[in-house]
């Protein structure tokens, strides 16, 4: 008995390596050139940008928030790097420090507005995407932003030592993530709000401190991320990262991290990413209907939602049983 609560207990708590093994199986029986080592290598290119996108994003749903505004931001700050690369002859490092710094002030205003007015995150970063995305609508003109320089264009497109470029960025922004999550006191404090803020606030956390940096970081990855998505198009596209947030509230969700916050899983969120990843390569192989692939994405956050409830349920209830008997035991031998 002891065996399978922990056989239930490590399947509760590496969920999305599962059903990504699942998942894969499923696809490669019906279409075998998902396993070539070519279409490999492209759903792990195509997983990148929503990787980096997802390390932030794990950390506000950590927080028991939400940031709705992360894909309308990628695609702001892609345009930004890019006008400035192409109209002004910006450095391609110069312009990305500035996008970085973009992405940075979004996340300041969305945990200000937040916390100077205590609005639900999720109503501050839905008005907050429209306006990003209105902003990259009247500067763009709705025409995309062409001939950003090559130095720039390697950045999603060349490989280093045989390997491509935008997966050692996001395998850089993991390491960070990981880091900051695990080995840091901020790390500790975005678990600590997450499961219970008032208990935090009377441990002398500053919770307003905490909201910012956790949306700071959320929007410097959301550059990251547009960097990666802007340089593999070579150019700044008006529709990047278009329901982006879709992707990676799944992912997040599949992979482990809590919406309602108190846990923050960025392992699983890798393997959440790649399963989205996986999904759509997939459907593509296929050659289902893009129209279908909106409405499977759409199912599949519903199934996240699903998951993560039933998961969070079947935990308590073990753990419930699991110290029930350790007390009678107890009992017992007294």
């Amino acid at each position: 008995m002891k065996t399978k609560n922990k056989l239930t207990d490590i399947i509760l708590n590496n969920k999305a390596i599962v059903i990504a093994l699942l998942v894969a199986l499923i696809i490669g029986s019906i279409k075998p050139v998902f396993f070539s080592t070519t279409n490999m290598f492209n759903i792990l290119r195509q997983a990148c940008a929503n990787v980096i996108l997802a390390m932030g994003f794990t950390f506000v749903l950590g927080l028991g928030e939400i940031d709705l505004s992360v894909g309308a931001a990628l695609g702001l700050d892609g345009v930004i790097m890019a006008k400035l690369m192409v109209e002004m002859d910006c450095p391609i490092w110069a312009a990305i420090l500035l996008g970085i710094l973009c992405g940075a002030l979004s996340g300041v205003l969305n945990a200000s507005i937040i916390s100077a007015l205590s609005i639900p995150p999720f109503i501050v970063t839905l008005a907050t995407m429209s306006v990003f995305r209105g902003v990259t609508y009247v500067i763009t003109k709705m025409a995309p932003v062409s001939n950003v320089p090559e130095g720039f264009v390697q950045l999603g497109q060349g490989y280093l030592g045989g390997f491509p470029i935008p997966v050692l960025i996001m395998i850089g922004v993991i390491v960070i993530a990981l880091f900051i999550a695990k080995f840091t006191t901020f790390g500790r404090y975005v678990v600590a709000v997450g499961g219970n803020a008032a208990a935090a606030r009377v441990c002398g956390i500053n919770i307003t401190l905490v909201r910012m940096g956790v949306f700071i970081v959320t929007g410097i990855c959301a550059t990251i991320a547009s960097v990666v998505t802007t340089a593999r198009a070579a150019s700044a596209q008006v529709a990047a990262g278009m329901n982006a947030e879709q992707d990676v509230i799944a992912a997040v969700v599949i992979g482990g991290t809590a919406m309602s916050g108190g846990n923050m899983n960025h392992v699983g969120t890798i393997f959440g990413c790649l399963i989205v990843a996986m999904i759509t390569n997939g459907m593509n192989l296929m050659g289902i209907n893009s129209n279908y692939q909106v409405v499977a994405k759409g199912l599949l956050i519903l199934l996240a939602l699903v998951i993560d409830r039933a998961s969070a349920i079947i935990y308590a209830k073990s753990s419930k049983k699991q110290a029930l008997k350790e007390s009678t035991l107890e009992k017992e031998t007294k």
